[in-house]
């Protein structure tokens, strides 16, 4: 890190203050576990039992182009919780999409035993291989056509792998490809469907589901049938069963004068008082997210809620799987019940095209979680979830290793969950408050009830805002770690103003520079600067200048960025004169024509360019050969191209191979 002495060049200048009216308050967050208990519980459910490893879920591009979509399922089961069997009967509809289909594939795990396959009560041909169902439909099908495939199937779906089988309950945990392992399906999930759950389970339990119960039925035999039916697509990891002997409560969400939709807990009789005060703020999430976003995807059904036996819970659509754990009587564990929430609009509306994207779904729910404390407790608990996040964050890159969090080595892990909602939150800092909301609204209203990838919400991001992300998304996305600075600023008088030398570096390893704007708080005698300042190299400095004398310097003081900053200790140079490139521009303010006086101690090349407060570039000039020695270039003329017409506080970065030197001007028109 280079933080030199001194030195003084007196070139007239003259400063335009911003005052910072905001501050923020400490506040620590209050759950030292956080997010593993999330992605914990995600985790166990989705590692191979036998090796150890979770799955390889890379898209398969012969299964992606099999030439068919799923559009209904009923699944026509009947399940035991004692002998922890499943048994019964599952049609799949589906459309031909290619030109030609002879032939159709189920996934559903080996274990379970297939023991016919028909279609309009015609028996069909199959074969079974790597969890596999390969179905001969006995002739050749076209485009357009619709058929239904039904598969008569039972066995012992493999607990915890799927289904899960406790004394009390049963409930499905499918994330990631799980659902294959108690139902046949194409278990893919940018291959949505609607779905009925007609379920048959022993009469002293309850059987809850997606979407809306349309009967139940006493078998007299000892057994209840319960009927569920949605009308909304979704994928099969989504698919919910939770069976107990539950008690149930509702909240009502009142979306229109005349309108309300039905949120329905489903509980145990000695956890029902804790529930009523541990899902109370429910209905104002449900407002919330509802004015943030958009209604409510699935406000013609329910947003319902299932106790289970697990640590988290699981954002099984309109039916949350939810851990009995977590029900304490208070209001401790709001924040799942807000991520889970948030996971209606992104991850069960919304849903990521393949599991590379997992972070499209787990980071949009986490800063759900964020935006709620930001709702119920303003600035400063924004602020403190964001530092939570942060440590899980660190901790996770220091001990597992840095990777991108597109196409995660951890799907379930801090990477893709807090750095995730880091990264959305710097989203916002980078476009604006308004733009941020906008393109929230924007992607989910394209994307509803289909599928997305990060270059969807990357064009939604740069069309709803107007401004370039390549970098963003590059550097955030699909690289890895985060930056990390030292800085150190010195300042001289002429006189007349102070000029304030800042020197920023990015010191991390094993990630790019990174090019997000910094904003940094200076402090002088006549009040505070909240200034902007565009980055685009490894090794920065700013000149800038105040008529007062700069009492303090905060790094990020709003704390925009994921990032470490570490103030180091000035250094001294032995030379009287600039150490290394400088640039001051006069005069400052000025109408638009002005003169940047530049010193390169070596001599060589340099390349100017100039953005607006927002990071925009709106003017790039070359200029070779200039000689060791101040040099004057005019600019805003007729020759140059640069040509700024509006009034604003604009920055320049001139750049010389390795070094770049950054500074403010003011235009008054």
């Amino acid at each position: 890190m280079k933080c030199l002495m001194k030195y003084m060049v007196i070139v007239p200048l003259a400063l335009a203050v911003l005052t910072l009216t905001e501050s923020l308050d400490a506040q620590t967050a209050r759950d030292g576990k956080g997010y593993e208990i999330l992605y914990g519980a995600k985790r166990d459910a989705a590692v191979d039992p036998k090796t150890g490893r979770l799955p390889s879920l890379m898209p398969s591009e012969a299964e992606d182009l099999v030439g068919f979509d799923v559009t209904h399922y009923v699944l026509d089961i009947a399940i035991d919780p004692v002998a922890r069997t499943i048994d019964g009967t599952v049609h799949v509809t589906f459309a031909v999409v290619a030109a030609e289909l002879d032939s159709f594939l189920l996934y559903l795990i080996d274990t379970l035993t297939v023991t016919s396959v028909e279609m309009e009560s015609s028996p069909l041909g199959f074969t079974r291989d790597s969890n596999r169902i390969y179905i001969d439909l006995g002739g050749v099908y076209t485009s357009g056509d619709t058929l239904t495939v039904s598969v008569d199937y039972n066995g012992f779906p493999p607990h915890p792998q799927g289904l899960r089988f406790y004394s009390w309950v049963v409930f499905s945990m499918s994330e990631p490809d799980k659902a294959r392992n108690w139902y046949p399906c194409y278990d893919e999930p940018w291959d949505k469907a609607t779905s009925e759950m007609i379920c048959t389970v022993p009469d002293n339990r309850f059987c809850a589901s997606n979407g809306l119960l349309v009967s139940e039925t006493d078998n007299l035999d000892g057994t209840k049938t319960y009927h569920w039916d949605t009308r909304y697509t979704h994928s099969t990891y989504l698919t919910s069963v939770a069976i107990a002997n539950y008690v149930f409560f509702s909240h009502w969400y009142h979306y229109s004068p005349t309108d309300s939709m039905e949120m329905p807990y489903y509980v145990t009789a000695a956890k029902l008082a804790d529930a009523q005060v541990s899902f109370a703020n429910a209905p104002a999430m449900m407002e919330f997210f509802s004015d943030a976003f958009a209604q409510y995807p699935f406000i013609e059904e329910v947003y319902g809620t299932a106790l289970g036996e697990v640590g988290g819970a699981m954002e099984n659509f309109t039916c949350t799987t939810y851990g009995k754990v977590l029900v304490t009587g208070d209001n401790y564990y709001d924040w799942v019940v807000a991520h889970e929430l948030a996971h209606s609009w992104f991850g069960n509306s919304v849903t990521m095209a393949n599991w590379m994207e997992i972070w499209l779904n787990e980071g949009f729910a986490t800063y759900g979680d964020a935006l709620w404390h930001e709702h119920s407790g303003g600035p400063a608990a924004l602020n403190a979830r964001l530092e939570h996040f942060k440590d899980a964050y660190f901790q996770e890159d220091a001990e597992s290793g840095r990777f991108p969090i597109y196409d995660p080595v951890l799907m379930w892990g801090a990477t893709v969950y807090e750095k995730g909602a880091w990264i959305l939150h710097m989203l916002r800092y980078v476009i604006g408050d308004t733009a941020f909301f906008d393109v929230m609204r924007t992607y989910h209203q394209t994307y509803a009830f289909t599928t997305a990838t990060t270059e969807d919400f990357k064009t939604v991001c740069e069309t709803v805002s107007g401004i370039d992300l390549y970098d963003f998304f590059d550097e955030w996305v699909y690289q890895a770690g985060y930056p990390e600075y030292e800085y150190c600023w010195n300042y001289f008088t002429d006189g007349s103003v102070y000029h304030m030398n800042l020197y920023v570096d990015q010191v991390q390893m094993n990630a790019p520079v990174f090019t997000l704007p910094i904003e940094i708080l200076v402090t002088t005698a006549s009040g505070d600067s909240l200034l902007r300042l565009p980055i685009d190299s490894s090794s920065e400095l700013y000149q800038l200048t105040f008529s007062d004398e700069p009492t303090s310097l905060v790094f990020d003081p709003l704390n925009h960025v994921l990032k470490t900053a570490v103030e180091v200790p000035t250094g001294i140079a032995s030379s009287g004169r600039p150490p290394g490139l400088t640039v001051l521009a006069y005069p400052n303010p000025n109408r638009g024509e002005f003169a940047l006086f530049v010193f390169l101690p070596q001599g060589g090349d340099i390349t100017l360019g100039v953005y607006d407060v927002a990071g925009r570039r709106v003017g790039r000039i070359s200029r070779a050969n200039l000689p060791v020695r101040w040099s004057s270039i005019e600019l805003g003329g007729d020759t140059d191209g640069l040509r700024l017409n509006r009034s604003g506080v604009y920055f320049y970065r001139v750049k010389s191979g390795d070094h770049v030197a950054t500074g403010r001007f003011t235009v008054i028109r």
